[in-house]
């Protein structure tokens, strides 16, 4: 009988592996159904990617304005995940723009050149994370970093239980349909984890706008593709990130004025 620990260890790995570019030892080729079991590690590795980005934002702010440390932070993030979830979220602006059938927006979406909508929807995401997180407390700034890496990454688990796959093939694929309870139990406990970085009326305001901002891309998706792909997991992370970054420039804005 195979012991747990060590099984649960290498489903941790693969999850690293699938979602960022850190080296892995004895990295290989990973199985659709290693990736499905790993996914209920896909928060855990948004909070390692997020407390990455909030050390290099606190230790850049010994030396440099808020903005600029905002910006090493957000640049850490991309190039540790390959802009895994950026490429995602361009492709699919790309796709929807462009698209008025299922199979002509999953069309433009499989295309690897970038489009007007992609490099609009890219330059805007970078520019409201730099303006969002600029706006807020340094001290709150780093907590924020790491709730919304492991909420943006929470969303995979809820979507592919829910959604099929809108392809015949595709990396979005090894996770749709093959996430369960546990994996959605276990991700969604490490997800409540990190909101105790916040106070409780900040960690409810993060858990609806996650929960919001999951239901809205879903129903969005499954209207226009009945079902999910990839780039749709990588949107729906992305949106959802910048989505928290908002509430809580609006929560902080909201007791300056008190």
């Amino acid at each position: 009988m195979k012991k747990e620990g060590p099984v649960i260890f290498r489903r941790l790995l693969v999850a690293i592996q699938f979602l960022t570019r850190l080296p892995i030892p004895h990295s290989r080729a990973i199985s659709e159904e290693e990736v499905g079991k790993a996914s209920a590690f896909f928060p855990l590795v948004g909070v390692f990617v997020g407390g990455g980005a909030a050390g290099i934002f606190v230790l850049m702010r010994h030396g440099l304005p808020l903005s600029a440390s905002v910006l090493c932070a957000l640049a850490f993030a991309s190039f540790v995940t390959n802009g895994f979830h950026e490429d995602g979220l361009a492709d699919t602006f790309d796709g929807f723009g462009g698209g008025w059938t299922k199979e002509h927006t999953l069309e433009i979406m499989r295309d690897s050149r970038i489009g007007t909508y992609g490099t609009l929807a890219l330059i805007f995401l970078l520019f409201g994370k730099l303006n969002l997180l600029s706006s807020l407390p340094s001290g709150q700034a780093w907590r924020w970093l790491i709730v919304a890496h492991a909420a943006s990454r929470w969303t995979t688990l809820p979507l592919c239980a829910w959604l099929p796959y809108a392809r015949n093939e595709g990396q979005g694929k090894m996770v749709a349909g093959r996430v369960g309870v546990f994996e959605i139990t276990f991700g969604s406990v490490t997800l409540l984890a990190a909101f105790s970085l916040l106070s409780s009326r900040a960690a409810l305001v993060a858990l609806f706008v996650t929960t919001l901002m999951t239901l809205s891309t879903g129903l969005y998706f499954r209207a226009r593709l009945r079902g999910i792909t990839g780039d749709c997991l990588g949107a729906a992370n992305q949106l959802t990130e910048v989505a928290l970054y908002l509430a809580a420039v609006v929560m902080f804005g909201l007791d300056q004025l008190r």
